[in-house]
């Protein structure tokens, strides 16, 4: 990593260090320049809003869009947060997610060689480094550290790519434990290296796949013909793994609920467009409960795709 790289990483690190209500204050600044200032990617929240929820009128959307922006600012500031965690004691006394349904993910594991848990940008996706100490309830969580595998989409800049895989990693008391932090392009030579090895693979699945992807669908979703990657579901129908749908509902400020949705225990027994289909319809579902709840501010649909 460049000086630059290191004084930034630096400078988070003492930063994370303020209480999280510190954080909520200027993550509130933040959102107000984004949404209002600097107008951060406003066309495309506007036009993904209008498009998913076309029988909205103009004050709900624009009601939508101020809330979506309140929410970025939140999930800058629950980043840097918790980027300062070393260990889980700071992320139980904060209190910022609690897994209510762990015994779903625990069958999933027990009758599987491993489960892939599929998911979206909902909630704060970069919370969940933290999944394994988030049972408030006192129930156990399946696995540790050296089992979960984290599958992540490599950045552009090589300085921020690994403050966010330091920061991702931030509560654990052995950096060494998860050997599972996977870039997608990585993830198949994976998961047959380790294929004698019970895992949790957490997938992050978005719409419009990279150009030169071939694992795609087209469906429905939100209103909108979308070309889905079906790359997830194909290595799990590939390898016999179980599939479950993560949801991450926001309750309140700095808390949020992570849900686990079973959505097959074999996946060699669907094909990956029909796995690929119920976790559309279960986030579909989600965003509309939730609209502001979802990342608007990236171009999720082509304009190529019909059904």
């Amino acid at each position: 990593m460049s000086l630059h790289g290191h004084i930034l990483k630096a400078f988070l690190r003492l930063l994370g260090k303020l209480p999280l209500r510190v954080h909520y204050a200027l993550g509130s600044f933040v959102a107000f320049l984004a949404e209002n200032v600097l107008h951060y990617r406003r066309q495309e929240v506007a036009i993904n809003l209008a498009r998913s929820f076309p029988d909205r009128k103009y004050p709900w959307l624009r009601e939508q869009t101020h809330l979506f922006y309140r929410h970025l600012g939140e999930i800058i500031a629950e980043t840097v947060w918790f980027g300062a965690c070393r260990g889980p004691e700071r992320l139980r006394r904060g209190d910022i997610c609690e897994v209510v349904n762990p015994e779903v993910l625990q069958h999933l594991y027990d009758v599987a060689p491993s489960v892939l848990v599929m998911y979206t940008h909902c909630g704060n996706w970069e919370l969940l480094g933290g999944l394994e100490y988030y049972n408030v309830s006192g129930a156990p969580f399946p696995v540790r550290g050296e089992r979960l595998c984290v599958v992540y989409k490599k950045l552009s800049s090589k300085a921020w790519d690994r403050i966010m895989a330091d920061n991702r990693m931030a509560p654990l008391v052995n950096r060494e434990e998860l050997t599972g932090y996977v870039e997608s392009n990585d993830v198949m030579r994976y998961a047959l290296r380790h294929r004698d090895e019970k895992l949790v693979l957490n997938f992050n699945t978005d719409q419009s796949p990279y150009n030169s992807t071939k694992a795609k669908v087209d469906l429905e979703f939100l209103h909108q013909p979308t070309r889905a990657m079906t790359g997830a579901a194909s290595l799990a129908s590939h390898m016999g793994y179980s599939v479950a749908y993560m949801s991450m509902r926001r309750i309140r400020r700095g808390h949020y609920q992570i849900e686990y949705t079973p959505i097959c225990e074999n996946a060699s027994t669907m094909t990956p467009e029909d796995i690929t289909r119920q976790y559309y319809a279960l986030l579909e579902k989600d965003i509309n409960a939730q609209p502001f709840n979802y990342l608007w501010s990236h171009r999720r649909w082509k304009d190529d795709v019909t059904l």
